[in-house]
């Protein structure tokens, strides 16, 4: 066999490997966990009389999604975050006495949503609600306040290690509670894993 066939072979076998279709990656049930420092917009009720104010707090995810074949990935997850805290001194006035009244905001985050990938990037929204809780404490009286507005997330991730079956992210968030008027935005990591491999 002369060099001449050689390269007509070998010409033909590579034609055929960029014909044969490309393998997508299959099905799996995947569970991730999501964590970082959140920032919460907006400033205290009252400014002038806050001496501390801490609008940097952690957020948390757990979350469970359906990777599919095709564009979209339908998701669900659970999130909680402390977000903020402040301590306001308030002088004597109608109430009583004055004092130091200590505030804390919290948050819990239901939310089913899509995913798109996009190259190495991952695109993210949902809507669901939001269970957020105001705690208070004045001169050794403890009193809170919940809301359960509407909610939703928005995020943009980028994929930084992938395996056959793990995956981790760099991603920001941004969350928005309607009704309640409470934001934050996220900075964190995403470690993704499959639980059940439709292969």
């Amino acid at each position: 066999m002369n060099l001449l066939a050689l390269a007509l072979i070998a010409a033909g076998t590579v034609d055929e490997l960029a014909k044969a279709p490309k393998q997508s990656p299959s099905p799996s049930l995947e569970v991730s966990g999501f964590a970082g420092p959140s920032v919460v917009a907006g400033d205290p009720a009252l400014p002038e009389a806050t001496d501390s104010f801490r609008r940097v707090g952690i957020y948390g995810e757990l979350g469970v999604a359906f990777r599919s074949r095709y564009f979209l990935d339908p998701f669900v997850c659970v999130g909680y975050g402390t977000l903020a805290s402040g301590d306001t001194e308030l002088p004597d006035g109608a109430w009583g006495e004055g004092g130091t009244l200590s505030q804390r905001l919290d948050a819990w985050l239901f939310s089913p949503g899509v995913t798109a990938d996009f190259l190495r990037f991952r695109l993210r929204v949902g809507l669901g609600f939001a269970v957020v809780v105001q705690r208070f404490a004045f001169r050794g009286d403890e009193s809170s306040t919940t809301q359960l507005p509407l909610a939703w997330q928005g995020g943009l991730g980028f994929n930084v290690l992938e395996s056959r079956s793990f995956r981790l992210d760099v991603e920001s968030r941004f969350v928005h509670a309607a009704g309640a008027e409470v934001s934050f935005g996220v900075l964190g990591v995403t470690a993704r894993g499959d639980l059940v491999d439709f292969r």
